[in-house]
């Protein structure tokens, strides 16, 4: 049986969208338990007294904007008893749609990171022009800034998930920069770029650009924090847009409107790659234990699919895995 924590507090679209998630996930695997901690008079009446989930009574919610000092005051909030039953043991993966900075610093503070790991990374799947094919970068904002051996860290992390959750067989692996040529970049890419080539790292193949990392031959991208956030939120703002666009096109007259109708199945698989809903959220790589954080607007699709993940990265003993790392 695998033990899922869930905070169903501080999501934009709230609880009961998530509990929809967490019942249609826990219906189609019975070998899963769920402890959800929210609100008790709300979380009741969401699952309706649904077998095989456990409510917890919290009195307090993580807000959006949250220091780590104030964050491990709210010893009663939804999101610091579900981390923390992953500490204790009590269960084996946490997930949550609420502040993602409230969610690093206190599976950080809370977790801590494993031995050998210089800094936890939150790794983010990217959808490709490929089908059901995942660029894996990190990190997409755990850090603001990182050195050399971070990002060496965060290579050996993301080769590890995407061999073991993604199913690469022999992951290809990059570091983020402005230029393909060795020596581009800030200190501490090229620095990295240096101790990967000269480690013989498994599948590094050098620096690569970032409107290259969704060619769907891209397997890890490596980058520091503050740079992977930015190029997360350019993704999901080009897609946004791209989306608006074209639907502004197709409206524009009848003649467009035909010629969607003929259109219509190959924009349907394209929405279907872009859809980044599909890959669930966010995973934070290095800390001890699961730690999954869905988007902030997760629907009960996007929460579901996150929930997946953190079941697959028990099942595939992620942490130990990582664990190898110092040793």
């Amino acid at each position: 049986m695998i033990e899922i924590a869930v905070d169903m507090m501080g999501s934009d679209l709230g609880p009961t969208v998530l509990a929809k998630a967490v019942k249609d996930y826990h219906r189609e695997h019975k070998d899963i338990h769920f402890t959800c901690f929210g609100k008790e008079n709300v979380l009741k009446e969401a699952f309706q007294g649904e077998e095989g989930i456990t409510i917890v009574n919290t009195t307090e919610v993580i807000p959006m904007e949250i220091k780590p000092l104030d964050f491990l005051r709210r010893k009663d909030s939804s999101m610091y008893r579900a981390i923390e039953s992953v500490r204790n043991k009590t269960c084996q993966a946490v997930v949550s749609a609420g502040s993602t900075g409230g969610f690093i610093s206190g599976a950080t503070i809370l977790l801590r990171n494993i031995p050998g790991v210089t800094r936890a990374g939150l790794c983010a799947a990217f959808p490709t022009c490929r089908k059901d094919k995942a660029a894996v970068i990190l990190d997409v904002g755990a850090n603001n800034v990182n050195t050399a051996e971070d990002l060496v860290c965060f290579a050996k992390m993301g080769r590890i998930y995407a061999k073991e959750v993604l199913k690469e067989e022999n992951p290809k692996v990059y570091t983020l920069s402005n230029g393909l040529e060795e020596g581009k970049g800030t200190d501490e890419i090229v620095a990295a770029y240096k101790l990967l080539k000269e480690s013989n790292f498994p599948g590094f193949m050098g620096n690569t650009e970032a409107r290259e990392v969704l060619d769907g031959e891209h397997d890890v991208v490596v980058t520091p924090g503050f740079s992977g956030n930015i190029l997360l939120k350019a993704c999901e703002g080009t897609a946004s847009l791209v989306s608006k666009l074209t639907k502004k096109a197709f409206l524009k007259n009848l003649f467009t409107k035909i010629g969607y109708l003929f259109a219509k199945g190959g924009f349907k698989d394209m929405k279907e790659s872009m859809n980044y809903k599909k890959y669930g959220g966010a995973i934070l790589l290095g800390v001890n234990g699961v730690a999954v954080k869905g988007h902030g607007n997760s629907d009960a699709y996007a929460f579901y699919n996150a929930i997946d993940v953190a079941r697959r990265m028990v099942e595939n003993h992620i942490v130990e895995k990582i664990e190898e790392i110092g040793k």
